[in-house]
């Protein structure tokens, strides 16, 4: 008999945490087409999932609270040199179980700069899949996701928080 996995779900609750985040994170002020930016980041943060991952598939969202995390980043925005660690925070909508899932993510980071704070929201896709032990993202925030601390094993006790690593680029 196979056991279920157990340290692939922390993939599993990168991804619903990622998969919300258009949902709760304000505007960021931009020009017309926003800032452009172009980091490489590790950025660390915190998820509500909400409902909580099962072995059912269903419809999730999950949520930093607001710029709750820390993004640790190189590279430049609008020009602007990166001159220290800033603020993170996601939102996610999507669908998934303990294990796949996928949907639609949104970050929002604001960057010290040498041209001062700066404000980058970033839109991606993630999925992930336990079966494999993976979980990232693509689109303006691309790279894997790592799950640091996670409440629950999915099978056992659903997924409801977790602690999350991002490590890529966020080119806007």
């Amino acid at each position: 008999m196979i056991g279920p996995p157990r340290l692939r779900i922390r993939h599993l609750l990168l991804a619903v945490a990622l998969a919300a985040a258009p949902l709760a994170l304000p505007a960021a002020p931009a020009s017309a087409d926003g800032p452009h930016a172009n980091l490489y980041c590790t950025n660390t943060f915190v998820s509500d999932i909400i409902p909580a991952v099962t072995p059912e598939l269903r419809h999730n969202e999950s949520t930093s609270h607001g710029l709750t995390g820390t993004a640790d980043c190189t590279g430049t925005i609008d020009g602007y040199q990166v001159t220290g660690t800033g603020i993170f925070g996601q939102q996610t909508q999507g669908a998934g179980d303990c294990n796949e899932g996928g949907g639609q993510t949104q970050a929002e980071l604001q960057i010290p700069t040498t041209g001062g704070v700066k404000t980058v929201v970033a839109n991606a896709i993630y999925h992930y899949d336990n079966r494999i032990g993976i979980a990232g993202l693509t689109g303006q925030e691309t790279g894997p996701v790592d799950f640091i601390i996670v409440d629950g094993d999915c099978w056992n006790v659903p997924l409801s928080h977790n602690t999350s690593v991002f490590t890529g680029t966020v080119i806007t």
